[in-house]
């Protein structure tokens, strides 16, 4: 692997530089912290062969070559930074590092083969080096979930990325979908990886990357072995007086006609045991109190109760909103009713 920096942050530098002497060294694990998105972030241990085995797949699977120039524009303490790292160790590629900014590919005209960023970053690329984005073969999408703005945005723009699926417990990614100008519904697994239902939910087979069988949060319809819809987290559910709202969904459909980031989370109530409330990063809009805003829903049990402003959101380092975080500082009062 050919090393070369984009930025002189000393601490991206000596990140990069740790784990690359955790990964030479004598040890056969290392370790990653989980997102943190919508729990305590969790320490795992990961084999390296594991490791090197799921970055295989993944070179495999792009077609990648060792004369390729990838970036590095990801946390590099984040699985998705550090796997990033392994793929460019093991098929021996020029891996060029840059700062985790919205845009890395602002300041920089080198002809890159294969990144990997996260939607915030997808956003900010698409609004100001569109141009940069078309000339990259490989682009791969991970940490949440592409806005369908954005895809409205890259089918535009005649652009297709690769939106991944995967965990921290998977070693990166398992599936990944064509996004954009050449639209998939369906994620399709990487090699040596096998998928079934699992009375609704994914069960993944991937003995490569040492998972016999891993049964996911994740509400799916299977196609086959190979390929998959995901429908969304079956622990991103809410129970409202008996009506089960499956949370990325509204969202999704929310995200069509409000331009801001938010994010939909459950809040006790005394009548349905839960209601659905909104939470939206930016100042107070009067019309996201108005129920008449909302009535491009057909459900109105998906109709939020209360909405909130938060007015910049708390991110992981993977570059994921924190529900956690940005639902718990907001009191009681910071909530509006929708009328």
């Amino acid at each position: 692997m050919n090393l070369q920096f984009l930025t002189n942050n000393v601490q991206i530098k000596e990140r990069v530089a740790s784990f690359i002497h955790e990964w030479e060294n004598d040890s056969l694990f290392f370790e990653s912290k989980t997102s943190g998105s919508t729990g305590i972030p969790k320490i795992i241990r990961i084999e390296k062969k594991h490791a090197a085995a799921s970055a295989k797949a993944t070179v495999d699977f792009l077609k990648l070559q060792p004369s390729d120039n990838s970036l590095l524009c990801l946390n590099p303490e984040t699985i998705g930074g550090k796997m990033m790292i392994v793929r460019s160790y093991i098929n021996g590629m020029n891996l060029y590092v840059e700062e985790p900014t919205a845009n890395p590919l602002k300041n920089t005209d080198i002809p890159f083969d294969f990144i990997a960023i996260a939607p915030i970053q997808l956003v900010a690329i698409l609004q100001e080096s569109p141009e940069k984005l078309r000339q990259i073969r490989c682009v791969i999408v991970g940490g949440g979930v592409i806005p369908e703005a954005t895809e409205q945005l890259l089918k535009q723009e005649k652009i297709t990325v690769l939106q991944t699926f995967g965990m921290t417990e998977t070693i990166s990614h398992i599936a990944l979908r064509k996004v954009g100008y050449e639209q998939e519904n369906y994620y399709t697994t990487l090699n040596a990886i096998s998928i079934q239902d699992s009375n609704g939910n994914l069960c993944i087979h991937a003995p490569l990357i040492g998972i016999p069988e891993l049964i996911t949060n994740d509400t799916v319809e299977v196609l086959n072995d190979h390929q998959f819809r995901w429908i969304g987290r079956t622990d991103f559910v809410i129970n409202s007086g008996g009506v089960k709202i499956q949370v990325e969904e509204l969202e999704k459909q929310l995200q069509q006609f409000i331009s801001q980031k938010l994010f939909v989370h459950a809040k006790k109530d005394e009548k349905l045991g839960e209601k659905v409330v909104l939470i939206v990063e930016g100042p107070e809009q009067a019309i996201l109190t108005s129920k008449v805003f909302y009535s491009f829903l057909e459900n109105r049990y998906h109709i939020p109760k209360e909405v909130g402003f938060i007015p910049n959101f708390i991110l992981t380092p993977s570059h994921k909103i924190n529900r956690i975080a940005n639902f718990g500082q907001l009191h009681e009062h910071c909530f509006k009713q929708i009328l």
